[in-house]
């Protein structure tokens, strides 16, 4: 790793300042700064509007006005300005670069990179650390960027376009509840830093939502919503629109469990269900009617319900977040392997935590259906990406 340099990167509400103020950094996840970067050879300006790049043209006359977007995410187009636009286009143009000063790695434009945060990043997590413990430190110690153009006026004055990625945490609506520990979002929040910043080759994938064949590897870190800068910080237009699924209509958080309707083709969020399951068992433990709905191996069985009222009660309960059989009622799917039985079967419970008599909560078996059409999950197809923990 290298510790001499620092990269740069803006938080949102400084990417509304000034266009003509010198970039600062970039607020980190916990609100403080990192330390000022060495001066940059180079001033970058975005985004251009109409009336900033007249200003520009009036007050400026070495500057380079460019137009440039992320990997082929047209959509994505941003315009920018370059000082000294000059020196910019008098540099050479090259393929890769290396990280490191001795025995570094070649890293390609299309690549993705971790760029050092601070002048002196502290020493990695020992090898026992936990894994939210190694994220947490990337977190606070690297930036990470795509790579986009590489120019240089000779081997110890090498410069970088990049893109940044952001944590969920640095978007300025926030983390959001579908985005998983290691998600990034790709923003064309553009930026031209020096390489001897650059600390590692960060191996991060693409989540093409639209593929839904079971089979993507998601990386170290993965990418899927991509983040607009030029748009309002709070413009809900900012963010890249993502794949709804579920009865309510939620998105895909990959750290999370989801279960595939054979019948509709529905893909049901695991709480959703428990939610769900644990409506039904409320309103039958309130009238003293609470019981098994299955009886031992009997999951395959079909379902002895209708989509009924209770179902849309129990959306209307997930959407609001209310919960009124909390510390009395309490759902789980399990695998079958977890409680001795087939490992492909999944099997949903409820435990009757009050009133609890001498031998402890009562458990009940439940059905567990599609929220959409009602066919039974307890062998269907469950979302658990390849590589996540």
């Amino acid at each position: 790793m290298l510790g001499q340099m620092i990269g740069r990167k803006r938080t949102a509400s400084e990417m509304e300042d000034d266009a003509f103020e010198k970039q600062g950094t970039r607020q980190g996840s916990e609100g403080g700064y990192t330390n000022e970067p060495d001066p940059s050879l180079y001033t970058v300006i975005f985004p251009l509007t109409p009336r900033r790049k007249r200003i520009l043209e009036e007050k400026e006359k070495d500057a380079k006005i460019l137009r440039v977007y992320p990997e082929k995410l047209s959509y994505l187009a941003i315009d920018f300005a370059v000082i000294p636009g000059s020196r910019w286009d008098s540099l050479q143009r090259y393929k890769n670069v290396m990280v490191g000063a001795h025995n570094g790695t070649e890293i390609a434009i299309g690549s993705f990179a971790y760029v050092n945060r601070h002048l002196s990043p502290p020493p990695a997590p020992s090898e026992d650390a936990s894994e939210e413990e190694k994220l947490e430190h990337d977190k606070a110690n690297y930036y990470v960027a795509l790579l986009s153009e590489i120019r240089a006026s000779g081997p110890s004055m090498v410069s970088l376009r990049v893109f940044w990625l952001y944590w969920p945490e640095e978007l300025p609506m926030g983390r959001q509840p579908y985005h998983g520990k290691r998600e990034l979002v790709l923003s064309n929040h553009v930026d031209i830093i020096d390489a001897e910043t650059l600390a590692a080759i960060a191996e991060i994938s693409r989540w093409d939502e639209n593929d839904d064949s079971h089979e993507t590897r998601l990386g170290e870190g993965y990418w899927r919503q991509t983040y607009d800068v030029s748009k309002a910080a709070h413009d809900p237009r900012a963010l890249s629109k993502l794949q709804k699924h579920c009865i309510c209509r939620g998105y895909e958080n990959p750290d999370l469990e989801m279960y595939k309707c054979p019948g509709c083709q529905t893909w049901n969020h695991e709480a959703c269900l428990i939610t769900a399951m644990e409506q039904r068992a409320w309103e039958r433990f309130e009238t003293g009617t609470l019981t098994n709905e299955l009886g031992e191996g009997a999951e395959n069985g079909t379902s002895s319900r209708k989509p009924s009222k209770m179902t849309q009660r129990a959306l209307r309960l997930i959407l609001k977040g209310e919960k009124p059989w909390a510390g009395k009622l309490e759902g789980k799917i399990s695998r079958g392997d977890e409680i001795g039985v087939d490992e492909d079967i999944h099997v949903a419970t409820i435990r009757q935590l009050v009133p609890q008599g001498k031998d402890g909560p009562v458990v009940w078996r439940m059905e567990m259906n599609c929220l959409q059409c009602n066919q039974p999950l307890n062998r269907t197809l469950v979302r658990k990406w390849p590589g996540m923990s």
